[in-house]
């Protein structure tokens, strides 16, 4: 997924700058971040009418980006301490990120170093493992798994070796490709939020010099100002990032069937993007001929790239959440209000948004879906007559599990039973 490419990008840009021709005062580049920020904030100002949603979720937007990635740019970790984040959170957001996603990032890494990663699979219905590295003045692609690939011991426990060769053979092997810096991408997609278990992580540098006293650094002078320069460039370089592609992107309808991952997401991910524009009297329908695949979701997204509050709004269904009707087609509905039918994706107050739809490892050939933009009284005529209708009593319990699942993957140690 393009989030996953812009973390990535942004952890490199460490490296990348991380030689700078003359030291930087740790007052002038604390104030290069504000001035980012400033300067993205004139540019939602610009963009964005005075009083809309559309601005107050600019602004957030731009406030979020120091919560977002001040870890990547001023961490207290070193490659031989890496450290394994958890996303999402209520701030982590950004690039359409994944309602159904739980993502690890596992950083810094040593391209020269081997690690062993150990965990338990859990029950989540699919799990990626890829890692990347920044050198030669770009971003990488290296190895990557796969949970149908990931060889697990009788209680569903693994562990994998990452490194520059794999000099035991061992099954369960990421090649880390050259580079200054490398890091490994961990995507868990969650079926039912109430009982899926994601895999549980543990990683440690395999020591060639075990009982060798370590800690990581601290923070030093230069490592702030380093730091502190490449947050406010990248703050300045991506800002603006996901507004420009959703606004470039077709309206209420699809260009083509897919278009598969090339830029630096799984190349297993096959996905679709469309802007949508709906009015509050008026409804727009997508239809996606199912096919069988390992997990599949659609979700809509503001024009900043985020997802909108997924906890108590259906602004997203996944291949476990989704009705299907009997004519094996997936029927979704963006609309202002509830319109009454499983599959509703509420656009929460935004007129236009994007969509973006996942198939993961799909097992026959991904069709084009159709898009209609109707009446809302108009609606069920488009719809097959067995169509179920959805009271308002149902949705109440729709939400109420939903937001109990939301709540169990923020803090997700099940209660004892």
């Amino acid at each position: 997924m393009r989030r996953a490419r812009s973390l990535l990008v942004a952890l490199g840009a460490v490296v990348l700058a991380g030689q700078p021709a003359h030291a930087q005062d740790a007052d002038a580049s604390f104030d290069a971040v504000i001035k980012a920020l400033r300067d993205l904030g004139d540019q939602v100002k610009a963009q964005t009418e005075p009083g809309s949603v559309d601005r107050a979720q600019g602004y957030r937007y731009v406030l979020r980006r120091l919560e977002m990635h001040n870890d990547a740019f001023l961490p207290e970790s070193d490659a031989w301490h890496p450290i394994i984040d958890r996303c999402p959170t209520k701030l982590c957001k950004y690039g359409f990120d994944n309602p159904d996603a739980i993502y690890n990032m596992v950083k810094p890494l040593d391209p020269a170093l081997t690690y062993r990663l150990k965990g338990n699979r859990g029950t989540v219905p699919y799990i990626t493992f890829q890692q990347f590295s920044i050198g030669g003045g770009k971003f990488n692609t290296g190895g990557q798994l796969e949970s149908k690939d990931l060889a697990l011991d009788a209680k569903g426990n693994f562990d994998i070796i990452l490194g520059p060769e794999n000099t035991g053979n061992h099954p369960n092997f990421i090649k880390m490709g050259p580079g200054q810096s490398s890091q490994l991408l961990i995507r868990q997609m969650m079926g039912n939020w109430l009982t899926d278990t994601e895999a549980s992580l543990a990683i440690e540098v395999v020591d060639p010099a075990p009982g060798t006293p370590r800690s990581a650094p601290v923070l030093s002078a230069a490592q702030f100002e380093m730091g502190a320069q490449a947050l406010a460039r990248f703050i300045a370089a991506t800002g603006p990032l996901y507004r420009k592609i959703i606004l470039a992107e077709p309206v209420n309808h699809f260009d083509a069937a897919y278009e598969q991952i090339d830029d630096g997401g799984f190349p297993t991910n096959f996905k679709n993007t469309m802007q949508y524009e709906v009015n509050a009297d008026e409804a727009v329908l997508i239809e996606i001929p199912a096919v069988e695949a390992a997990w599949h979701n659609i979700q809509l997204g503001t024009l900043w790239g985020e997802a909108p509050d997924y906890a108590t709004r259906l602004i997203s269904h996944n291949i476990t959440q989704a009705w299907k009707d009997r004519d094996g087609v997936l029927r979704y509905v963006i609309a202002q209000t509830d319109p009454g039918t499983p599959n509703w994706l509420d656009a929460a107050g935004n007129p236009r948004g994007g969509v973006f739809i996942r198939w993961q490892t799909p097992k026959q050939q991904v069709q084009k879906p159709k898009v209609t933009r109707v009446k809302l009284a108009l609606l069920r005529t488009l719809l097959p007559k067995d169509h179920p209708r959805v009271t308002p009593a149902q949705r109440a319990e729709q939400l109420r599990l939903r937001f109990l699942g939301y709540n169990r993957r923020m803090n997700p140690i099940d209660p004892p039973k």
